[in-house]
């Protein structure tokens, strides 16, 4: 598995799309289109929001499972997208028959909660949709095969939502949508046995979208995502139990955040801004600016520790190259008293961050890169195997296993 150990934009998509090379399915368990992993080719780009991170010129197959809301309109976006840049690689998406869809009016009641809660989220209708599935008026994508029971459903549950939002939902245009929408998925949906059968002959990696830190349980509550992210999400994502063999957790040279929420080494000025120019650091699904700041040793330490990640991936450490100092916040000052790893991320809007100040590097050949790493490893305990040394997907190098 790939998992994100900040508060996601840490580069998994790009990681997951290296890695797959040595995986037979590529396999999407939680989120919805509020994921944006973004991949480059040496000749053209792509942001995967629903379709897992595979690399598609490669043969690996790719599968969407149940625990992901799948939002009808950014699939169809998605999948004429992949078609048309690499023809016939839409065969070997598989989407579970169980996953819950993300319908217009949910976008509507995202924007009304965000507008009253101020969480900052991305408005896609992610969390209406979760909320839905949990109160079991869920519309699932096998209730499209049968057109009067898809009309029952939607009946029910668009009165509850012009009852409580005061909302004017036009249920046969939804209809329509929804009947259109699975006559063009129709020869990819799969049960989830008969995609268990699969798995047990394959080599599979689980993609991670998001982050530790914006999990529903481990990560910054309120201030989190919609569902588990972390490794804990993969058996509730997939229906079924799954033993994982090994995590590889992804986390950049500096930190960033986008929405509202804690960030203890955020930089609000000059450097703050330094970062998000030499990292492009704006959304790949909303466009907003992303927070800045420097690199979270506790909060890393946090992260791998309930993730239990094995291995890391460092990426963007190129964006930080021909920087004479780089702050690193080793540990926090909570009341007076040294905390190494967070204990209740609730406290972290009262820490106070303590800097160890490190040397610049010219370039990621160069020796203070190297003592960088080797302080990284040695203060969070895990190695490093993976490094980005720039945006393209084959710009990895493996130092370790």
């Amino acid at each position: 598995m790939v998992v994100g150990l900040q508060w996601g934009d840490e580069g998994k998509g790009k990681v997951v799309t290296y890695l797959s090379r040595y995986h037979d399915i590529v396999v999407r368990f939680s989120g919805g289109s509020n994921a944006g992993h973004t991949v480059v080719y040496p000749d053209k780009e792509t942001v995967h929001h629903l379709i897992p991170s595979a690399d598609l010129r490669r043969n690996s197959k790719m599968f969407i499972a149940q625990g992901v809301v799948i939002d009808p309109d950014v699939l169809l976006e998605e999948l004429s997208e992949m078609e048309d840049m690499f023809p016939g690689s839409r065969k070997k998406l598989l989407i579970s028959k169980q996953a819950h869809l993300v319908l217009p009016f949910h976008k509507e009641i995202d924007r009304v909660l965000d507008e009253n809660l101020g969480i900052g989220t991305t408005r896609r209708g992610i969390g209406p949709s979760y909320i839905d599935r949990v109160a079991r008026i869920g519309i699932r994508i096998e209730d499209l095969e049968d057109k009067e029971h898809l009309l029952s459903k939607l009946r029910k549950s668009v009165l509850l939502k012009e009852k409580v939002f005061g909302l004017k939902i036009e249920i046969e245009k939804i209809l329509r949508d929804l009947t259109s929408f699975f006559e063009e998925i129709s020869e990819n949906v799969i049960d989830t046995l008969e995609f268990k059968k699969a798995l047990k002959k394959s080599s599979v990696l689980f993609e991670g979208t998001q982050g530790v830190l914006l999990d529903l349980d481990a990560g910054t509550y309120p201030f989190v995502t919609a569902t588990n992210c972390s490794t804990t999400g993969v058996q509730a994502g997939v229906g079924f139990p799954v033993e994982i063999d090994e995590v590889i957790g992804v986390f950049k040279a500096y930190v960033t955040r986008v929405g509202e929420g804690p960030f203890p080494t955020e930089e609000r000025g000059r450097v703050g801004e330094e970062l998000r120019k030499r990292g492009k650091e704006y959304g790949a699904t909303t466009g907003r600016p992303r927070r800045c700041g420097w690199l979270d040793l506790p909060l890393l330490r946090y992260a791998i520790e309930v993730s239990e990640a094995s291995s890391l991936a460092l990426t963007k450490a190129d964006v930080l190259s021909g920087m004479e100092e780089i702050k690193v916040c080793v540990s926090y000052k909570v009341r007076g008293k040294t905390v190494d790893v967070p204990t209740s991320l609730i406290d972290l809007k009262n820490v106070e961050p303590v800097y160890e100040r490190v040397r610049g590097w010219k370039g990621l050949n160069s020796r203070e890169f190297d003592r960088f790493l080797d302080f990284i490893e040695r203060e969070v305990g895990c190695k490093i195997n993976y490094i980005s040394t720039g945006p393209g997907v084959d710009e990895t190098v493996e130092i370790g296993g």
